[in-house]
């Protein structure tokens, strides 16, 4: 067999790609074509890098023509490692509205003769590798003084990237009460992460995983204190601002 080359999706170096999904979620978000040849192998993995549930179809070159050979849901992390496949093309199925990054990339094959072709079909194989979210660098760094009644944004997350808290530490001159919550961009679709009484001066701490807590609306999200007196608070977070490509 020769070897052809190599393939990343989306035909960039990097072969990650971000994926919104369509109004009509029956239709591919994404496809991308494989190869033309029946005779062409692929070899490679398909990554899903996001924590969305997405959905892949395989197509391939078949006894009579294309058929599609398999569908798979990607969960969160996960990868389907295809080896020796004559591959047409890869559909990607996201919710609506969701935006994901997706991971292409492999190596291209063509056989010769009908006996390298049957050899290779041999040792064809589709296999699913289920991974854990990756712990990310604690890089970024927020601090925010707040002394007023106030829904107070601690951090907004770098351009086209989603927050992820590791550590929120929060210190209070006297009585308040502190709500921490999530938002999208806009300060809307609250999601809340907890409330805080303070009856008098004192200090609370919330700690999450190394894998950090996630703003669920995604990209451009922000983290908001919310204060119910104009006695002083800091607010400290440590995190990262997590890119679709991590």
């Amino acid at each position: 067999m020769d070897f052809v080359g190599f393939y990343n999706w989306g035909g960039g170096s990097g072969g990650t790609e971000i994926i919104t999904g369509v109004a009509n979620e029956n239709l591919p978000s994404a496809e991308q074509n494989i190869g033309t040849n029946p005779y062409m192998f692929f070899s490679g993995d398909f990554t899903n890098l996001s924590r969305e549930l997405i959905h892949i179809s395989l197509y391939g070159f078949q006894q009579g023509g294309v058929a599609s050979m398999h569908h798979h849901d990607l969960r969160p992390y996960e990868s389907l490692k295809v080896v020796n496949v004559p591959l047409q093309k890869v559909q990607v199925f996201v919710e609506t509205g969701a935006v994901v990054g997706f991971h292409g990339m492999g190596s291209l094959r063509l056989a010769n003769d009908n006996e390298e072709y049957a050899l290779a079909l041999m040792k064809s194989t589709i296999n699913e590798t289920l991974h854990q979210s990756p712990d990310f660098d604690t890089d970024t760094y927020n601090s925010t003084n707040i002394a007023a009644i106030a829904t107070t944004t601690v951090w907004t997350p770098a351009a086209n990237s989603t927050i992820g808290v590791y550590k929120i530490t929060i210190a209070s001159a006297a009585a308040n009460t502190v709500e921490m919550q999530f938002t999208d961009n806009l300060g809307a679709n609250i999601a809340k992460i907890g409330m805080i009484r303070f009856a008098s001066e004192g200090s609370f701490v919330y700690d999450f995983d190394t894998a950090l807590m996630r703003n669920p609306n995604g990209n451009d999200g922000l983290l908001q204190a919310v204060t119910t007196t104009a006695n002083a608070i800091q607010v400290d977070t440590i995190g990262h601002d997590i890119l679709f490509s991590q």
